[in-house]
Protein backbone atom coordinates (compact mmCIF):
# COMPACT_ATOMS: atom_id res chain seq x y z
CA UNK A 1 0.00 0.00 0.00
CA UNK A 2 2.81 2.42 0.98
CA UNK A 3 4.34 1.85 -2.49
CA UNK A 4 1.01 2.17 -4.28
CA UNK A 5 1.07 5.66 -2.45
CA UNK A 6 4.18 6.74 -3.46
CA UNK A 7 3.85 5.92 -7.30
CA UNK A 8 1.04 8.11 -7.01
CA UNK A 9 2.47 11.09 -4.95
CA UNK A 10 5.38 10.76 -7.59
CA UNK A 11 2.88 10.55 -10.82
CA UNK A 12 1.04 13.74 -9.25
CA UNK A 13 4.30 15.66 -9.12
CA UNK A 14 5.56 15.64 -12.25
CA UNK A 15 2.05 16.47 -13.21
CA UNK A 16 2.02 19.55 -11.58
CA UNK A 17 5.71 20.33 -12.15
CA UNK A 18 4.98 19.94 -15.79
CA UNK A 19 1.84 22.18 -16.02
CA UNK A 20 3.97 24.69 -13.89
CA UNK A 21 6.75 24.04 -16.39
CA UNK A 22 4.36 25.09 -19.50
CA UNK A 23 3.04 28.55 -17.61
CA UNK A 24 6.32 29.56 -16.82
CA UNK A 25 7.32 28.69 -20.75
CA UNK A 26 4.55 30.59 -22.00
CA UNK A 27 5.48 33.73 -19.45
CA UNK A 28 8.66 33.78 -20.51
CA UNK A 29 7.91 33.47 -24.23
CA UNK A 30 5.29 36.55 -23.94
CA UNK A 31 7.09 38.33 -21.72
CA UNK A 32 9.96 38.14 -23.95
CA UNK A 33 7.84 39.00 -27.03
CA UNK A 34 6.25 42.15 -25.63
CA UNK A 35 8.82 43.55 -23.28
CA UNK A 36 11.99 42.82 -24.79
CA UNK A 37 11.34 43.06 -28.32
CA UNK A 38 14.57 43.66 -30.04
CA UNK A 39 16.12 40.81 -27.96
CA UNK A 40 13.18 38.57 -28.78
CA UNK A 41 13.79 38.88 -32.62
CA UNK A 42 17.54 38.21 -31.82
CA UNK A 43 16.16 34.92 -30.06
CA UNK A 44 14.19 34.02 -32.99
CA UNK A 45 16.96 34.19 -35.31
CA UNK A 46 19.30 32.18 -33.07
CA UNK A 47 16.60 29.96 -32.82
CA UNK A 48 15.81 29.80 -36.72
CA UNK A 49 19.66 28.92 -37.04
CA UNK A 50 19.54 26.16 -34.29
CA UNK A 51 16.77 25.02 -36.85
CA UNK A 52 18.59 25.17 -40.03
CA UNK A 53 21.57 23.09 -38.09
CA UNK A 54 19.30 20.78 -36.84
CA UNK A 55 17.79 20.11 -40.60
CA UNK A 56 21.65 20.42 -42.27
CA UNK A 57 22.65 17.38 -39.55
CA UNK A 58 19.31 15.50 -40.33
CA UNK A 59 20.05 15.67 -44.28
CA UNK A 60 23.77 14.83 -43.17
CA UNK A 61 23.57 11.84 -41.24
CA UNK A 62 19.80 10.63 -42.44
CA UNK A 63 20.02 11.46 -45.87
CA UNK A 64 17.40 8.28 -46.41
CA UNK A 65 15.18 9.92 -43.83
CA UNK A 66 15.34 13.58 -44.92
CA UNK A 67 12.53 13.88 -46.75
CA UNK A 68 10.37 12.33 -44.28
CA UNK A 69 11.41 14.32 -41.55
CA UNK A 70 10.92 17.74 -43.72
CA UNK A 71 7.97 15.88 -44.55
CA UNK A 72 6.85 15.59 -40.87
CA UNK A 73 8.83 18.08 -39.03
CA UNK A 74 10.82 20.58 -40.24
CA UNK A 75 7.97 21.55 -42.35
CA UNK A 76 6.09 22.56 -39.69
CA UNK A 77 8.63 24.25 -37.67
CA UNK A 78 9.37 27.68 -37.80
CA UNK A 79 12.08 29.78 -35.81
CA UNK A 80 9.13 30.84 -33.24
CA UNK A 81 8.64 27.65 -32.62
CA UNK A 82 12.07 26.73 -32.18
CA UNK A 83 12.30 29.38 -29.90
CA UNK A 84 9.22 28.42 -27.61
CA UNK A 85 10.85 24.69 -27.36
CA UNK A 86 14.23 26.34 -26.21
CA UNK A 87 12.82 28.35 -23.91
CA UNK A 88 10.74 25.43 -22.78
CA UNK A 89 14.26 23.55 -22.50
CA UNK A 90 16.27 26.00 -20.55
CA UNK A 91 12.55 27.02 -18.08
CA UNK A 92 12.67 23.02 -17.74
CA UNK A 93 16.34 22.92 -16.78
CA UNK A 94 15.70 26.02 -14.06
CA UNK A 95 12.54 24.59 -12.52
CA UNK A 96 14.02 20.93 -12.18
CA UNK A 97 17.37 22.65 -10.54
CA UNK A 98 15.56 24.49 -7.99
CA UNK A 99 13.30 21.80 -7.12
CA UNK A 100 16.07 19.60 -6.74
CA UNK A 101 18.29 21.91 -5.40
CA UNK A 102 14.56 22.55 -2.45
CA UNK A 103 14.85 18.62 -1.62
CA UNK A 104 18.03 18.32 -0.96
CA UNK A 105 17.45 20.97 1.76
CA UNK A 106 14.77 19.82 3.25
Amino acid sequence: MRALGRAIGAIFSTVILLIVELILTVLVYTALNVYSFEFFGRLVRFAGSVLETMAALVERFFSGSSSTAYASLFGELGPKSMLLLLIGLVVAGVVRLLTSLVRALT
